[in-house]
């Protein structure tokens, strides 16, 4: 039980109405504790003090340096301009990749004798302790980046943030910047944790300060008998309740879970919309409220910090937060939802005709219940009819839904995170690069092969195939496992009940907790989760498959987003090493 609520899972392995006021406090608890709205708030407090940690450093240096009569310097001035080395564009170079994370640039003109080496050995992640040889060579590589990466013609400028020289690239890269200019970024980078660090929990807050007293008074007034009947206060019912739908648990104190309101409009609509903002739509509403205050902030120089620093979360909001994506992949997102969504509700009207426990519901409260369900399914763990009495094509929906429910969030995680690129060494470029003299071919063959038939490596499509086949091949075994020693474990309990310990139930229950959905197909007289009736040691096999399923959302490589300013020489190797690799690897004419 508290594996199932802290990792959101919402399967009840004992009757709820047993539980102790004791045992049900525990469970809130752990519910809050488990979400990863709160986990990632927790995330942006560390980084925003690992900020203030460097920058008080840096202060504290400049202090003594006062103290001891030295002038104190100008941390954002260029230590060297262009005229201080030779690598000028009529310079020819040589780029040769050593690696698929390490450069090494040369100038071709041996008298001039300018060399840069960085050299890492190994990824992003342990390259933290490489630092840059001296600034003479870093504005050497700036200036050479420049002059390699402006042909390409997709790449912008960064004034709108602070003035430089440098170019920005695709999943919010960095290209070109020299000391001082990355200081800049890293105060940016500062403010927008700060605020997100406070708008995130305030997001938190409300929606969890809403929805407790939105249900818990709504049951106080409208069915307190309800819970009575249970031995339930009906406010602290409906705060569980709440909590649980905006973890998107599905874990109720109730032992008819939502099936006791199902004809009552309020909690439905407003369980709901806890569901879809603690979890699928929660970075679709962020990014909205974000916006929100972008375009009625007045345009006057006070606000300009402001505009600058809410600019930035919505043009590279992968630099500093995971659950926060760009314009185009969070309208990718929303429509994941809608079409998902829209494909369980239409499945549960469909298939739910000839269904007398479904059809004798009035045709309105049908239809909500039917959406309630899709939202439930997919993340909220909430069981508004009997899953058992439902078809057996729905219930197979249902297994495909419970699966890919994490997919789309995962996938645009992932796919906004350029370390994870580099892992399978993928360097692509959002738009299609080509020659200028070149005009790219609009035949319908052509067409066909750019958009649809094409998987070469280095691009995007070939990167979210092996995102795909990559998490299709790591939740299989687990899967197919659990099920495999379950089915083996729960044979004597087959050989008495083969339609209640049917080898489709139990792999209901194992896809329900590794999506750490939380619906159960039950168990016949039991008011509990199937795996309620199962031996211990298939319980324990269950509660891996939730931690493993809990976990299967995370990025596979550093995310910049919980990057420290520690590791910031690691992240300009890695985006400098980028610009070069990716104008060689993409190169004119790939896509």
């Amino acid at each position: 039980m508290c594996v199932s609520a802290i990792t959101g899972t919402g399967l009840n392995s004992v009757e709820a109405s047993t539980l102790t006021t004791f045992q049900q406090v525990v469970m809130f608890v752990l519910l809050l504790l488990g979400h990863a709205i709160l986990i990632s708030i927790t995330v942006l407090h560390v980084r925003k003090r690992a900020f203030q940690h460097k920058f008080k450093g840096i202060s504290h240096a400049l202090a003594q340096r006062t103290a001891q009569g030295a002038p104190a310097p100008n941390l954002y001035e260029e230590r060297n301009d262009d005229k201080s080395h030779p690598m000028t564009q009529d310079i020819p170079m040589e780029i040769s990749s050593r690696s698929s994370v390490g450069i090494h640039i040369q100038s071709a003109n041996t008298e001039e004798g300018v060399s840069y080496d960085p050299t890492p050995k190994t990824g992003v992640d342990q390259s933290s302790n490489l630092k840059f040889e001296n600034d003479r060579a870093r504005n050497s590589c700036h200036s050479l980046n420049k002059a390699q990466l402006l042909p390409m013609g997709i790449w912008r400028g960064t004034q709108k943030y602070f003035e430089s020289k440098g170019l920005i690239s695709r999943n919010s890269q960095f290209h070109g910047l020299t000391a001082a200019e990355r200081d800049r970024l890293q105060g940016v980078e500062y403010k927008a944790v700060s605020f997100l660090s406070v708008i995130v929990p305030i997001y938190w807050a409300s929606f969890l300060c809403c929805g407790i007293l939105g249900m818990g008074t709504w049951l106080e007034l409208n069915k307190p008998q309800v819970p009575r009947d249970n031995g339930l206060s009906p406010f602290w019912t409906g705060a569980f309740f709440a909590v649980s739908a905006f973890v998107n648990s599905g874990m109720g104190i109730l032992d008819a879970n939502m099936t006791a309101l199902q004809t009552d409009a309020y909690p439905l609509v407003t369980m709901g919309l806890l569901i879809l903002a603690g979890n699928t739509l929660y970075p679709c509403f962020l990014r909205l409220i974000i916006w929100t205050m972008r375009r009625m902030m007045p345009n006057r120089p006070a606000w300009k910090t402001w505009r600058v620093t809410l600019d930035f979360i919505l043009d590279h909001p992968r630099r500093v937060y995971t659950n926060l994506f760009p314009a185009r992949h969070t309208w990718y997102l929303v429509a994941t939802v809608i079409i998902f969504n829209g494909i369980d509700w239409a499945g549960f009207e469909v298939l739910s005709i000839g269904n007398k426990e479904i059809e004798g519901l009035p045709t309105a409260y049908r239809i909500m219940d039917g959406l309630f369900q899709a939202l439930a399914v997919r993340a909220g763990g909430f069981s508004v009819v009997t899953i058992s009495d439902l078809r057996q094509g729905l219930l197979v929906l249902y297994v495909l839904m419970m699966y890919v429910s994490p997919f789309p969030v995962l996938v645009t995680m992932r796919h906004t995170n350029v370390y994870e690129e580099r892992s399978l060494g993928i360097y692509a470029e959002d738009e299609t690069l080509y020659d200028s003299n070149q005009r790219p071919s609009n035949n319908i063959t052509d067409l066909v092969r750019r958009h649809l038939l094409l998987t070469k490596e280095g691009t995007r499509r070939h990167f979210l195939r092996e995102q795909l086949k990559d998490q299709l091949s790591h939740d299989l075994w687990w899967i197919a496992l659990a099920v495999f020693f379950i089915s083996i474990i729960e044979s004597s309990n087959y050989t008495k009940d083969p339609v209640g310990y049917s080898t489709f139930n139990i792999l209901f229950e194992v896809i329900s907790a590794y999506g750490c959905v939380g619906i159960s197909t039950g168990y016949p007289g039991r008011d509990l989760s199937f795996c309620g009736v199962w031996h211990s040691l298939s319980k324990l096999i269950l509660a891996a498959v939730a931690l493993r399923g809990r976990h299967r959302g995370l990025p596979v490589a550093i995310d910049k987003a919980i990057m420290l300013p520690s590791e910031s020489n690691a992240q300009a190797w890695a985006e400098e090493e980028d610009a070069v690799l990716r104008r060689e690897q993409v190169g004119p004419g790939a896509v």
